[in-house]
């Protein structure tokens, strides 16, 4: 125990006092309230006494000038709970979109009141879902097809939970395997049916702000807390390090386990596999053409091979581990602005590196993707590279800000290099529908007409677009003279 002149203050910025920052998912776990700002909306990022942050998913139309004073509302499930005015004290662009910081003006924040008025908007929310003019805004078509869906999974569920308790009747094991194996291919053929008409009936939606809202909180009122059931939909909807798409879900994709403590988890995770799949098939188009470059350009030097938004790089660790890696030299730079992917990233391609005595490496940059775009950005700490790869990253971006940096990184090849940019392609079966409106998870997809539109002006000797075996990813191909 320290004595009372023993203790310690803080030292430099710490001395002066803030009121406790609580982050938005661990204050709210399940549904955090959105926040509404003149006629948009923005998903609360933390809080505290005097004031918030919160971030734009998307593009807005409307700026907020730093200091002006503007209304502010926290809206669960469409009910009102908090509200007031607060003054714009700091804006960030992010690629994920806009984050912004507000200081109330003339109230604060009863963390108490708070908490209760969101559960009692929650109540409220489950008997009467939306409001009467909400509601009208969401097709007709689609909340019955939410319910055929609802009514689809809950049979299942029904049907498990009933062999279950007649397997418990007669002191038996239950098959959690056989039963598995008998539901999933029945399951997943009703699924991508869902799948197909659910993105037909949002289509029509996503031209109005109003519509596309009001249907992305029905879904997430009537859907997402039965698809939360499966493991990469919950952690997708929650996301746990304020982003979507983190590393985590990406080995949940390449890991491809069956994930969950009943079947019922572990099918509905196989759900949200059938729509990830992408991930791992774009990921295979790119371990390919890592091989093809340390083949051309590792020979008599290193290949240099640049990957932004590396996530957890399991396309490198698989690459070291296989047979092509011995087929000449190479330096990997694997740049993210999230430590714990880097660090992942690199505990895997450590093993497989020691066993090539030398004839690779692997560096790790954490950069943020904001200064990259910045003209002074990081990719001046590597030096020029054959091939550069980002394949996770431009479906966040606008569609200028995507041919910002794809000039960027281009400029960073040597002659001759090849730049690779992966996107959610814009077709029939995308994922528009599972991830927009059931996870919360919002992209941009694109056709090959627009992403061939970012190599204009850039001189190239060669260009074209490819998809990955599902068609899901679009990837656009640059080679420098």
């Amino acid at each position: 125990m320290l004595a009372y002149e023993e203790l310690k203050g803080s030292s430099g910025k710490e001395i002066w006092f803030r009121p406790t920052r609580y982050d938005a998912r661990k204050l709210f776990p399940n549904n955090p309230p959105k926040v509404r700002v003149k006629s948009h909306s923005y998903q609360l990022h933390d809080i505290s006494l005097t004031g918030i942050a919160v971030v734009a998913k998307q593009a807005i139309d409307e700026e907020l000038s730093l200091g002006e004073t503007v209304p502010l509302i926290f809206q669960q499930a469409g009910l009102s709970i908090f509200e007031g005015r607060a003054k714009v004290c700091r804006t960030e662009s992010t690629v994920f979109g806009s984050k912004l910081a507000f200081s109330l003006v003339d109230s604060y924040v009863d963390f108490d009141r708070l908490l209760s008025r969101n559960v009692q908007a929650q109540i409220a929310a489950n008997g009467s879902f939306l409001s009467a003019e909400r509601s009208a805004l969401v097709p007709r078509e689609y909340r019955a097809f939410c319910a055929d869906v609802l009514g689809v999974l809950r049979s299942y569920r029904t049907l498990l939970d009933r062999n279950i308790h007649l397997a418990d009747s007669f002191s038996q094991a239950f098959d959690d395997v056989g039963a598995f194996e008998a539901c999933e291919g029945r399951l997943i053929e009703q699924w991508r049916g869902f799948w197909l008409t659910g993105n037909d009936i949002v289509r029509g939606v996503m031209g109005s702000r109003e519509e596309r809202e009001a249907t992305k909180e029905f879904t997430e009122l009537v859907l997402t807390p039965e698809m939360r059931a499966g493991a990469i939909w919950d952690r997708s909807y929650a996301k746990p390090l304020g982003y979507p798409g983190d590393f985590q879900i990406m080995n949940q994709v390449y890991d491809w386990e069956k994930l969950g403590s009943s079947v019922y988890q572990q099918l509905i995770h196989r759900l949200g596999l059938e729509v990830a799949e992408c991930i791992d098939t774009r990921m295979q188009v790119v371990r390919g053409k890592i091989a093809e470059t340390v083949r051309a350009y590792g020979q008599d030097r290193p290949a240099r091979i640049l990957s932004l938004g590396s996530g957890p790089a399991r396309e490198i660790q698989t690459f070291l581990e296989g047979p092509h890696a011995r087929a000449g030299k190479v330096e990997f730079t694997l740049v993210d602005q999230e430590t714990q992917a880097l660090g992942y990233a690199y505990d895997r391609a450590y093993p497989p590196l020691l066993k090539l005595a030398g004839s690779a490496h692997v560096q790790c940059l954490n950069i943020s993707f904001t200064d990259i775009l910045r003209a002074n950005g990081g990719l001046q700490a590597v030096p020029p590279q054959d091939m550069i790869y980002s394949v996770g990253l431009l479906d966040y971006l606008s569609d200028r800000r995507a041919r910002m940096l794809v000039r960027r990184l281009y400029d960073a090849l040597v002659p001759g290099g090849l730049l690779i940019i992966g996107n959610m392609n814009e077709t029939a079966l995308s994922n528009l529908w599972p991830m927009e409106f059931i996870a919360d998870w919002t992209l941009q997809y694109r056709g090959e007409v627009e992403m061939l539109g970012w190599s204009e002006g850039l001189n190239a000797k060669e260009c074209w677009t490819e998809t990955e075996k599902t068609g899901r990813v679009r990837l656009l191909f640059i080679r420098k003279p």
